[in-house]
């Protein structure tokens, strides 16, 4: 007996609190019930039944009643003076109808309340009150990809994928913690707990040892939230796992969090737990272990979603490698494959705030210093950030590797393959094979063809194409030379001239520089174009290329000033294309080119044009001039007056670089060099100032 009046003593009170707020403010007046509902959130119904149990708990204090008639409830007959006295007042937080909601799906999907019979007696409201909040729940879980429907014998499940719901749920308990309702989110989880495991323990106290333990196995300090949601999810990650709803982890991120010394320590707590009688799913310590690394930058939701992801940075990081680097890949598919099986675990890295162990990286930026610059500018373009040095030489290797196989190991400047078109004879290939061996000293792997037999594209796998016949203009690019079958002084000055940029003899070059400066300074008598001779260069790149002394990429100790060899200045209130026309037509001028103006008329005005944006008010362009006759590398920079040039981006621009590029690596070394001399750039300016 004394059990059932103080049930229905505490339902009195639960009925008091939601409705004597509403009714205390219109004291003395009528009330509509549908006014009441609406604010509320209830039924009619479970109004009713309100009213009823106030009155219960109002009669016997001499203090009146509540009046119900023609569907208003009228509050004149009550002393409210007296009652503002009495215990029976409105205390606490009140569960308003968007937080009823949101406890009603967190029963639902921690298995604490699951049918409409139990939910009416979890939250003392009427059928249709529960019918009707199930509707609203089934609309908001929809916008989020899950469904939330009834199962039979089991009552209302959430179904979907399992990190969605997890989300839904961390978005719920932050508003419980606004609406300043997170203690009965707290009630719930603990009794839904202590009903699924039978054991009467603290799970939230439970949960807050399992951090402190992993802060001591780590040394280090997990900030949590300050209200303990954290603690809270942990919580419904066990639930909701015993129920066998996990959520399941690509590989690549398995392996990325298993080999953290968080994973361990997480384990090992679950270890300690399970011999206690506490069982948590080994899938489910995976999410632990994330929820105390915390979440480093924006999650994707949806695993499939995270492929995409990964997908569209891969793609990403190599066009603006391209950008930065000013050149174009073979076949870029390859490359972004290939970068996709790095980037899924350098995202979960990011993603965790993980550090990457590269033990070759400081070789990495020694024999790849370029690359490595171009690669940490397009990692920023790209979205990545700040990256390590770690980080930087595993996509060094991935973007270099590319290149080395479709560039330099297959032509353009480092190849040892060279292509000679139009031989009648054998006599005629072993006379020229045998000139290049005494001018050059290097066995190159040669390859003969018939002219017909030639495309376009194939010559770019060749360090040098020796024709003996005339070639068609479209196909004279900057390693082909043509020449008879004895090569004339003229002919090997235009052959070293290519070979000069052949990776293989320009890796000697900074070596062979330091001695022909040594022998400058001590035989000033010495004529200047002795030292200055092609063939002393070479021979001296015979001589070092057949000792045993290890080499490395030397870095260019090119003067800035020296690259960008002449300023224009563009006309003012000029668009950006109009600004990159003027400096073209200034690089036509110096060189003589005749077909730069009309390739960059069209880039202009196409989604393929190449630019890149080095600081705020500096954009650099690439201007390629493969296969011009008067092509070289040279820059240009382009002054904009008038507050400067709106780009695509948006952005404003007050100097535009434009780079001229002859075939896909040489320009490099003077690339290089003006991205270390951006600080000094403003001297360039200075005699229009």
């Amino acid at each position: 007996m004394l059990e059932q009046e103080g049930k229905h003593a505490a339902e009195c009170k639960t009925s008091a609190n939601r409705a004597l707020p509403f009714t205390k403010r219109r004291r003395g007046g009528v009330v509509s019930l549908d006014d009441l509902s609406k604010v509320l959130g209830v039924s009619i119904r479970t109004l009713y039944n309100d009213v009823n149990a106030i009155n219960d708990c109002l009669a016997g204090c001499n203090v009146g009643a509540l009046r119900v008639a023609s569907r208003s409830v009228d509050c004149g007959r009550v002393d409210w003076s007296r009652v503002s006295e009495l215990a029976l007042t409105a205390e606490g937080p009140t569960l308003s109808a968007e937080n009823r909601r949101i406890m009603m799906l967190l029963g639902i999907c921690c298995g604490s309340a699951r049918t409409i019979p139990s939910l009416i007696e979890a939250f003392e409201i009427s059928r249709n009150t529960v019918i009707s909040d199930i509707r609203e729940i089934k609309g908001r879980v929809r916008t989020f990809g899950a469904i939330l429907e009834s199962a039979p014998g089991k009552g209302y499940c959430v179904f979907g994928d399992e990190r969605e719901i997890r989300e839904i749920l961390w978005n719920d308990l932050q508003t419980l913690r606004a609406n300043d309702c997170l203690g009965e989110a707290k009630t719930l989880l603990q009794h839904a707990l202590v009903n699924k495991s039978g054991e009467e323990i603290d799970f939230y106290e439970l949960c807050r040892c399992l951090v402190m333990q992993y802060e001591v196995d780590l040394g280090t300090r997990v900030f949590l939230d300050g209200d303990g949601l954290d603690l809270l999810m942990i919580q419904i990650s066990w639930l909701r796992s015993l129920d066998g709803y996990v959520i399941e982890m690509g590989r690549e991120e398995q392996a990325t969090l298993i080999s953290t010394l968080s994973y361990r320590s997480v384990q090992c707590s679950a270890a300690k737990m399970r011999q206690a009688g506490l069982i948590v799913p080994d899938q489910e310590l995976l999410y632990i272990t994330s929820l105390l690394l915390g979440i480093k930058i924006a999650g994707v939701t949806r695993h499939s979603d995270e492929d995409a992801h990964v997908s569209r940075l891969a793609e990403r990081l190599a066009v603006n490698f391209e950008r930065v680097s000013c050149l174009n890949y073979v076949d870029r598919s390859i490359v972004c494959q290939q970068m996709s099986n790095h980037i899924r675990p350098l995202y979960y890295r990011l993603k965790y705030g993980l550090q990457a162990d590269n033990p070759l990286v400081n070789d990495i930026r020694r024999v790849y210093p370029m690359s490595f610059e171009f690669t940490r500018r397009a990692a920023i373009e790209t979205g990545l950030g700040e990256l390590s040095d770690d980080e930087l030489g595993y996509l060094t290797i991935y973007l270099t590797a590319g290149l080395d196989r479709k560039m330099f190991e297959e032509g353009d400047t480092s190849s040892e393959n060279v292509l000679i078109i139009g031989a009648e004879s054998n006599a005629t290939i072993e006379l020229i094979k045998r000139q290049i061996l005494e001018a050059c000293g290097i066995s190159f792997n040669y390859t003969f063809l018939e002219l017909k037999k030639v495309r376009r594209w194939e010559l770019d796998r060749y360090a040098l194409v020796l024709s003996l016949v005339r070639m068609p203009p479209q196909m004279r690019q900057s390693n082909v030379v043509e020449a008879e079958p004895f090569l004339t002084g003229r002919d090997f000055k235009r052959i070293f001239k290519v070979l000069h940029s052949n990776r293989i003899i320009s890796g000697y070059q900074g070596m062979i520089d330091e001695v022909i400066d040594i022998f400058k300074e001590n035989l000033p008598s010495a004529k200047q174009e002795d030292f200055d001779s092609d063939r002393l260069f070479f021979e001296l790149f015979r001589y070092f290329s057949k000792k045993p002394y290890e080499t490395s990429e030397k870095l260019p100790q090119l003067d800035v000033c020296s690259v960008i060899e002449g300023v224009t200045t563009a006309p003012t209130a000029c668009t950006w294309q109009d600004a990159i026309r003027c400096g073209c037509e200034a690089i036509c001028e110096r060189t003589g080119s005749r077909t730069l103006g009309d390739r960059m008329n069209n880039l202009v005005q196409s989604p393929k044009i190449q630019w890149y944006r080095m600081t705020p008010e500096i954009v650099l362009v690439h201007c390629p001039m493969q296969g011009d006759e008067h092509g070289l590398i040279t820059a240009e920079a382009v002054d904009c007056p008038g507050g400067g040039v709106q780009f695509p981006d948006q952005r404003m621009a007050s100097t535009i670089i434009c780079l001229t590029t002859i075939d896909r690596y040489s320009h490099w070394s003077a690339l290089y060099s003006i991205y270390k001399g951006m600080g000094s750039l403003d001297s360039i300016f200075t005699p229009i100032c």
